[in-house]
């Protein structure tokens, strides 16, 4: 009970509306933002309260009684130990949620589904419960978001809103689970390897205590060492104090994420074979890092740092235990205000475990740049490879030529194509691979390689979308907007494209594949920033005319690109083969 508290207020009841409101469907999360505008939450405007002094005695005591009552009457109580009760089934509360009774309600909501397994042998496995949960789970609609502003975790509400990002998804499975006597909490990363943000996701523990691994509403639990994701760090919530991590601090002045280590370091879980410690030699620290000296290891979230590690300086080396690579790290200490970057950034090698300093060098290097967020995050661009752009003189494309196969994820805004076929076709499409909702912005077709006047022609292809309001009709392809795009109804079959009434010869077609913004936009003013001296420094500002920049840059550095019209999606990369390289 001590080191946990909760929160209070009346800012509360604003908070929850956003979660209310949006799960309700109607709107999306830009327009419950907009219509909760006047009254924006912030977390400054609630009290914090200590369990301690003010915990109602009668709700510990219904939390006990109903968390021992299922411990013992399910079959797979008897596979789960003392110690993971304690931990993963007790607790009464998940984070820092206004308290209250919740048990009672989500076991008689849910349990009925398990009288379907409850009498057979395998049911004595808390995982086989966990995924006869979660199958039925998952079938009820959610809503994702994770624009909302940050606050304190939900409480038991979310099992009912099912709305929020993946912190509040994680906490919807885990009052269930954890309802029913399965074993369940959140494992999560502070901060992402390739991405800006943490990231929250539910384990549970099979009968031989093997942890196993969901994302809801994903509904399958697989083993961890299967997450594939660059993680360096992955800790898991505890109700218990990590007196081990307490010891090791040694009074000393720590940053607040590690203050109160109510958590476990499961790296070597995920890891697996490709767990190891990160031994950093003393050359690439400031001078100013002296023995005893707490050193922090931190990756980056757009023009800032976080923790996700810490360990002791000792005069020739600092060593980070149980860490995973494929990252950009820095180092950095802690003034009780802020983090002081201590290095330059480093790569750090998952398959070797080496790291290589990103340091300028005195040679500068000419680097176009395309886009400022990585393209694996991107659906849109994810779902290309494997479409097909067509040409043919049968309305029904039964006899078609292919004029160009998309292997790999376009990396640029706009793309020319100049086929190979010397034909003239009176129909042409593009016709989306398996899975892909025909996911495409825009297309044109030339006669020439020097026009710049694309051919005119009537629009033809699969009609319906995904969203079933024509928001989003293959017609979209040709409105002259590259941040609109097809996503038709079902996964599979679908195309779009253009009638010209007669043969026309085709020596230059363009698309724009489906995008989130974040290539280069035309007139956005951008600047672009290299690390060095604990800083990030400008290189100058472009306004774009096209979608590309070029820059001259020192070799061998970390790079950032802002940009300072629109957006934030941005992430730290490199130049890797004459190409940008996010991490």
């Amino acid at each position: 009970m001590p080191f946990h508290a909760g929160y209070e207020g009346n800012a509360l009841k604003h908070y929850y509306q956003y979660f209310d409101i949006y799960a309700q469907g109607k709107l999306g999360p830009h327009e419950v933002i907009d219509s909760l505008k006047e009254n924006s939450f912030s977390v400054s405007q609630l009290k914090r309260i200590e369990d301690i002094a003010n915990i109602d005695s009668s709700l510990l005591v219904q939390n006990v009684d109903w968390a021992f009552k299922v411990w013992r009457e399910q079959p797979w109580g008897k596979n789960v130990s003392f110690d993971n009760f304690c931990e993963f089934v007790l607790p009464y509360r998940l984070g820092d949620e206004p308290l209250g009774f919740w048990r009672e309600d989500i076991y008689k909501r849910y349990n009925p589904i398990l009288d379907s397994i409850r009498l057979l042998p395998q049911a004595q496995d808390p995982l086989v419960a966990a995924k006869v949960l979660m199958d039925s789970l998952v079938v009820e609609q959610s809503h994702f978001t994770g624009l909302f502003p940050a606050g304190p975790h939900l409480g038991p509400s979310v099992v009912s809103w099912r709305a929020g990002s993946c912190r509040e998804f994680a906490d919807l499975v885990v009052y269930v689970m954890r309802a029913l006597g399965i074993p369940c909490g959140t494992d999560y990363m502070a901060m992402r390897g390739d991405n800006n943000v943490p990231h929250f996701w539910n384990f549970t523990l099979d009968k031989d205590g093997k942890t196993y691994i969901t994302e809801f509403p994903d509904p399958n639990w697989k083993r961890a060492v299967s997450m594939y994701n660059p993680k360096a760090k992955v800790y898991r919530n505890t109700y218990g104090l990590n007196w081990k991590d307490v010891k090791r601090q040694q009074g000393k002045m720590m940053h607040p994420a590690f203050r109160k280590p109510l958590y476990q370091d499961v790296t070597a879980v995920y890891a697996d074979s490709l767990n190891r410690d990160l031994v950093v030699s003393s050359d690439i620290l400031c001078k100013e890092v002296h023995k005893g000296d707490i050193v922090y290891f931190c990756l980056s979230t757009r023009m800032d740092w976080v923790p996700i590690a810490w360990t002791v300086f000792e005069e020739d080396s600092l060593r980070f235990q149980d860490t995973e690579g494929s990252v950009i790290g820095c180092l950095a200490t802690w003034n009780g205000k802020r983090l002081v970057m201590q290095s330059e950034p480093f790569t750090y090698d998952k398959m070797s475990g080496t790291i290589a300093l990103l340091t300028p060098q005195s040679e500068k290097e000419d680097i176009t740049l395309y886009f400022k967020f990585p393209l694996f995050c991107d659906l849109g661009i994810l779902r290309m490879p494997g479409g097909v752009f067509e040409g043919s003189n049968d309305s029904q494309f039964r006899s078609a030529d292919t004029l160009y196969y998309v292997k790999q994820w376009p990396f640029r805004l706009n793309n020319t194509i100049f086929p190979e076929k010397e034909k003239s076709y009176r129909y042409v499409r593009y016709k989306g691979p398996k899975g892909s909702y025909c996911n495409i912005a825009e297309m044109a077709f030339f006669e020439d390689t020097s026009d710049t006047l694309a051919l005119k022609g009537r629009i033809i292809g699969t009609p319906g979308c995904f969203q079933k309001d024509g928001s989003h009709d293959y017609y979209k392809v040709y409105d002259s907007n590259p941040y609109t795009y097809m996503d038709y109804k079902t996964p599979d079959e679908g195309w779009v494209g253009l009638d010209f009434g007669i043969p026309r010869r085709i020596k230059k077609f363009t698309y724009i594949p489906r995008n989130s913004d974040n290539f280069i936009h035309k007139g956005d003013v951008y600047e672009l920033f290299y690390w060095h001296d604990k800083k990030w420094n400008s290189l100058g500002r472009q306004v774009a005319k096209a979608d590309s920049l070029n820059y001259v840059i020192p070799r061998g550095v970390a790079l950032f690109l802002k940009n300072h019209t629109q957006g934030k999606d941005e992430r730290i990369f490199k130049k890797t083969d004459g190409r940008q390289q996010f991490w």
